[in-house]
């Protein structure tokens, strides 16, 4: 049996403005909780609850809308949760390594689950696929049989 190409698979997503209503109230409620934990949260957690966000928002509505939310989050988390708070004097080490820890961890898990969900998709489809050629083939199979059994009726009556 012959695997299916599916062109179409990148469209697991849901379609229209809930991915952007997904990512905006993820992206309100990550905020919510590290503001509200600030004072428990060590500032190298400044991006946690963000990243965390950026994996769900990617499960939820496609890696392109979770690497955008990770462009928002960096400077959301350096500003408001990064000594000196509430300002920007400049990215030391510390910074860019946090950066690039939080960007790699962020874009390795929406690329594995863009890739899972893509694949349950095109399964999905190929066992719809399935079950309609199975379908497709019994009714075959009865109009076969039906006209199989009229044309043993009408032999027997002609004998008869």
């Amino acid at each position: 049996m012959s695997l299916i190409k599916l062109k179409n698979a990148r469209s697991w997503r849901p379609q229209g403005l809930r991915p952007l209503y997904i990512s905006v109230a993820g992206f309100v409620v990550a905020f919510g909780l590290r503001y509200a934990l600030a004072p428990f949260v060590d500032e190298a957690l400044s991006m946690l609850f963000f990243a965390v966000n950026c994996i769900v928002v990617s499960y939820l509505a496609g890696y392109l809308y979770s690497l955008g939310l990770l462009v928002v989050s960096i400077p959301t988390a350096m500003f408001f949760f990064r000594k000196p708070f509430y300002m920007i004097d400049g990215i030391n080490d510390k910074d860019i390594f946090m950066i690039i820890v939080y960007t790699v961890i962020v874009m390795t898990a929406s690329i594995i689950i863009e890739w899972l969900q893509r694949e349950r998709y095109a399964a999905v489809l190929q066992q719809r696929v399935s079950e309609t050629r199975y379908q497709l083939l019994i009714e075959s199979d009865q109009a076969r049989r039906a006209e199989y059994g009229k044309q043993f009726e009408s032999s027997a009556a002609a004998e008869g």
